[in-house]
């Protein structure tokens, strides 16, 4: 590989308390099409008590093949993901940083689709999480029909049976099908760029671009670090084929709202946008359709 990189990806993944989630997790992407040595995976651990570092070490020590698994912890002093990835960026020895949340089941080509997504230059690569939405009311159903159906070393056969049921899509599928999936085409999409399935190339992050450690509840952190990539002159793009299971687990849409709010009160004090203004009062969701919607009347 050219360069001082190692491999051809690092994938970055920031847990807490989720021991058997991450046991998953990592279990699917032991199962992938791409060649031991080819990527790298990187547990940054924002404090766990729960054994999370036991199980990483006995799957490590368990892997045969040139894997290499990282791990690296951090002490529980409350939210600190943004520093957690940000470890994670500092030991990564790949080309392409890929972040995946600790709950999230991948496909065989989950890597090799995040990395051939990045052939063209200074991009901002998102994958495909089927099962996420922003309430969790699909969870119960979803957990029966992975009960029935998932194996952790071939996870495509359940993507598929999730695709031909077609009652579990990305939630984002309503704004990936209004563009075409053309996301340079959106007006806003760092919006969508959230940090449970997303992928940069180490270059682009340079130095400087990081996730701001100034977040320490949950929501905005992901949407700062992609709106700091876009103003950086990134593009967006889709990866269907980089594809996960957002795993059901509970999940407080009130206490997320509540949580989220002052974030976004931050974010807009940082970047001082017309479109980071309306984030405030408006889902980052149904922020391309807000302004759309706004760009339309204004030349209607």
């Amino acid at each position: 590989m050219a360069g001082a990189h190692r491999f051809a990806a690092s994938v970055i993944i920031p847990t807490y308390q989720r021991r058997d989630m991450l046991v998953a997790n990592l279990r699917s992407l032991l199962a992938s099409d791409m060649a031991p040595d080819a990527f790298e995976i990187i547990v940054a651990d924002d404090g766990s008590s729960d054994g999370s570092f036991e199980a990483v070490r006995e799957i490590s020590q368990a892997e045969t093949g040139t894997r290499q698994i990282r791990y690296v912890h951090q002490q529980d002093e409350g939210y600190r993901t943004g520093r957690a990835r940000n470890l994670g960026i500092a030991l990564a020895e790949g080309e392409v940083c890929i972040f995946l949340d600790c709950g999230i089941v991948v496909s065989q080509g989950f890597v090799r689709g995040h990395v051939e997504a990045h052939a063209e230059p200074n991009r901002v690569v998102l994958g495909y999480l089927y099962g996420f939405t922003n309430t969790g009311d699909n969870g119960e159903a979803l957990a029966h029909v992975l009960d029935e159906s998932l194996d952790l070393a071939d996870v495509d056969a359940t993507l598929a049976r999730l695709r031909a049921l077609g009652t579990y899509p990305d939630m984002r599928e309503p704004i990936y099908a209004g563009c075409g999936d053309r996301l340079a085409d959106l007006p806003a999409p760092w919006a969508i760029g959230w940090g449970g399935n997303i992928s940069v190339r180490r270059e682009t992050l340079g130095e400087r671009i990081r996730f701001d450690e100034a977040y320490r509840t949950w929501g905005a952190e992901d949407i700062d670090f992609s709106l700091a990539l876009h103003e950086a002159g990134a593009t967006f793009a889709l990866a269907r084929a980089g594809a996960g299971i957002h795993l059901p687990h509970p999940k407080s849409h009130e206490v997320n709202a509540r949580s989220s709010r002052p974030n976004k009160i931050y974010l807009n004090e940082k970047f001082k946008r017309p479109e980071t203004a309306l984030l405030i009062d408006v889902q980052s969701w149904d922020l391309n359709d807000a302004l759309m919607r706004g760009e339309r009347a204004a030349t209607g």
